[in-house]
């Protein structure tokens, strides 16, 4: 390492956090995904789709002397045990503690994380860092798309750069920027001033597909201001955190020009408050989508089962698509269900036996009833799978055991943990090759395009139930600001 290099804390809590779901996360469950400590944050995901990749390659292309902390990685499930992150945070504090001459903090958050105590996580999270580092102290942090942004996060740091894409495919080049936004502020090139706007509005995740409209707009518009800006991070927030900086942030970074930075930020939520009505969702019944996908001619057709979004906090055990292929008879399919229960059934029935199984819906009573299957066991599988592509491109998988069932022409695939439908290496690593079936349903809103658009003739998204159902009047919030789009009448 050059003589010049500059001591880098790096490290990462991820999480996004459903205010609504039955299932609290704990440090198990960022275990059974991905968590790690030390030096292995640095061995494992070097080289990886992921904000790490991006921060590595950045402390070599800037002289960082990185010294890892963890990298905490949860699927999103419900608000995060306050024991979970204080563990966390100790783990960062005491690796900080054990090191002199930090320059500077580069950090990987989703910006929607939930605590059981403190609503704002992302900000409890920056507020802990602040403290541990002082003032002077730069950080730089990373933020998932979908980040409800608040005050108090943009108080306590000093760069914060969010994903420009939804699927997303460009965390490694948001962790080279907020690298290089780092190293030019360690080297006094810059002086970096944060401008958030929040207009009142909540976008459910099936609308902020960043490659159309109306989401498009906001980040072409955003690119457009990043000639005279340093960074524009336009954030569509999570829309099931139950959290007052719920919904839609404009970010803008600028080199100590703080009216420049308000005057974009504000001409961008202006922006979007106009087209709010396009923003909502018409999507087709399960009904008509199942018909529709049995009557195409075109091979395979996707069904995407937003409201069962395994990436927005759902059990990933709604049966309402699966039900509704059954019942109008589909010839060929293939189901994802999340259901331990059954995996265990299967297993004890063995490979090549016919077993009868209730297959999901067991998880709460916003994804359906469980569907009474009889079928054959056709193959079993530790669940463990190695992403290729453009998302999460290198990083292990776990699935849990996993078990394919094929009943009446439909292979129902189900795993002991939910995972969302991000790569085809899911499909692969059981046996079936997703370019040559005919339906695929898969329980994500928007993320599965990264893997699935380049070989689906047909995509369908589905108005099905869930705890990412379009519709958010289900859903009881006690803590956003009202009024607020579409909830109340603007």
């Amino acid at each position: 390492m050059a003589n010049n290099s500059k001591k880098i804390l790096v490290g990462g809590i991820y999480h996004e956090s459903h205010s609504f779901s039955h299932l609290p996360t704990d440090l198990e469950l960022f275990k059974q995904t991905l968590f790690l400590e030390g030096d292995e944050v640095l061995e494992k995901l070097r080289g990886t789709t992921s904000e790490m990749g991006g921060f590595i390659r950045g402390g070599e292309q800037f002289s960082f002397d990185l010294v890892p902390t963890i990298w905490a990685w949860g699927v999103s499930t419900g608000p995060v045990r306050q024991t979970t992150l204080d563990y966390f945070l100790d783990l960062v504090s005491r690796r900080l503690a054990s090191q002199e001459g930090i320059a500077g903090i580069l950090f990987a958050l989703h910006g929607a994380l939930v605590g059981e105590t403190e609503l704002d996580g992302d900000g409890e999270i920056l507020a802990s860092l602040r403290g541990m580092v002082g003032k002077s102290i730069p950080i730089a942090v990373t933020v998932d798309l979908h980040a409800n942004i608040s005050p108090r996060m943009v108080e306590n740091a000093t760069i914060i750069v969010g994903y420009d894409t939804y699927p997303h495919i460009d965390q490694v080049e948001r962790g080279i920027e907020a690298a290089e936004l780092l190293a030019r502020t360690l080297n006094g090139e810059i002086k970096p001033v944060m401008a958030l706007e929040k207009p009142p509005m909540i976008l459910v995740p099936q609308k902020q597909f960043t490659a159309v409209y109306p989401m498009n707009e906001l980040v072409n518009l955003a690119h457009e201001y990043e000639r005279e800006v340093l960074s524009v991070t336009v954030s569509g927030g999570f829309a099931y955190s139950d959290v007052p900086e719920i919904g839609v942030s404009v970010l803008v970074i600028t080199d100590d020009q703080p009216e420049l930075g308000r005057q974009r930020a504000q001409a961008i939520a202006e922006r979007a408050w106009e087209i709010r009505e396009d923003f909502l969702p018409r999507l087709p019944t399960v009904q008509d989508a199942v018909s529709q996908a049995i009557q195409s001619d075109k091979w395979p057709v996707i069904l995407a089962d937003v409201g069962d979004n395994i990436g927005a906090g759902t059990p990933g055990d709604g049966t309402a698509i699966l039900q509704e292929l059954i019942n109008q008879k589909a010839p060929s399919a293939v189901v994802i269900v999340a259901d331990h229960e059954a995996v265990a059934l299967a297993l004890e029935a063995g490979l090549g036996q016919e077993v009868t199984l209730d297959v999901g819906g067991k998880s709460d009573e916003y994804h359906g009833k469980p569907v009474r299957l009889t079928g054959r066991v056709r193959l079993a599988s530790d669940g463990v799978f190695v992403n290729l592509g453009h998302m999460r491109d290198g990083i292990t998988e776990n699935m849990g055991r996993t078990v394919v069932l094929e009943s009446q022409g439909i292979k129902v695939v189900m795993t002991e943990t939910k995972m969302p439908p991000w790569n085809l290496e899911q499909l692969r690593s059981v046996g079936i090759a997703p370019e040559r079936e005919k339906i695929i349903a898969l329980k994500s809103a928007v993320a599965f395009r990264a893997a699935y658009e380049p070989i689906a003739q047909e995509i369908i998204e589905v108005n099905s139930p869930g705890l990412s159902s379009i519709d958010l009047s289900q859903f009881t919030y006690k803590h956003i600001r009202r009024p607020i789009f579409p909830l109340d009448d603007l």
